[in-house]
């Protein structure tokens, strides 16, 4: 190779490449979206904690689409971010060698905290079976907790799209003080994990 031919060859390296060229074997995040920054909350540790609130509760879903047809389609929460991992540092979080992860965190609102995140792993020869879909809550059941303003609705539709119901709205104790008694429903999401939707009554 000439020196000049090497010149140039260099001088298009360092344009292209201006934080240098990685190997393949590093890490990389391909983003999916733009990220969306919510603001911070004023103080993020209180006085006595040594943690913060919880930031986001996780699931490793076998079907990411299907999770967020759920998820974002008909509970209606909206991405921060979806990105696409691959490379020896997720690995190393995860335990894991050779997978690849698309990780989705979504959001109810904007708000750093109580954030929902959809995982799925690639490269994975040991998926597991059917997911749990009884209609009872079992020892070692996780449930996800939402606040809701519209548990009918969601019920509804929750309901004819076919997911596990374990219970319909319903009352756990009737309140004197409320003209409108608080409810709760929970039910199953793809993956078997529980989803408890709670409504706020009304006092009187």
């Amino acid at each position: 190779m000439s020196i000049r031919l090497y010149i140039n060859l260099l001088i298009i390296i360092i344009t292209l490449f201006p934080n240098g060229v990685t190997s393949q074997e590093a890490s990389s995040v391909t983003p999916l979206m733009e990220r969306v920054i919510p603001p911070k909350p004023k103080e993020l540790f209180q006085e006595g904690f040594n943690l913060a609130p919880l930031a986001r509760a996780t699931i490793f879903v076998r079907d990411i689409d299907e999770s967020l047809k759920l998820y974002k389609g008909i509970l209606g929460l909206k991405p921060m971010f979806d990105n696409y991992w691959k490379g020896e540092g997720i690995n190393a979080i995860m335990g894991t060698k050779g997978k690849e992860l698309r990780a989705t965190v979504l959001m109810a609102g904007d708000s750093v905290q109580g954030n929902l995140g959809i995982y799925q792993l690639y490269n994975d020869k040991d998926i597991p079976g059917d997911p749990l879909q009884t209609p009872d809550t079992r020892t070692g059941d996780f449930a996800i907790v939402f606040p809701t303003n519209d548990i009918h609705r969601l019920t509804k539709e929750i309901t004819e799209a076919g997911y596990t119901i374990i219970s319909p709205p319903v009352s756990l104790i009737e309140r004197e003080e409320y003209s409108v008694q608080p409810v709760e429903m929970m039910f199953r999401d793809p993956d078997g994990v529980l989803v408890n939707l709670v409504q706020a009554g009304v006092l009187k």
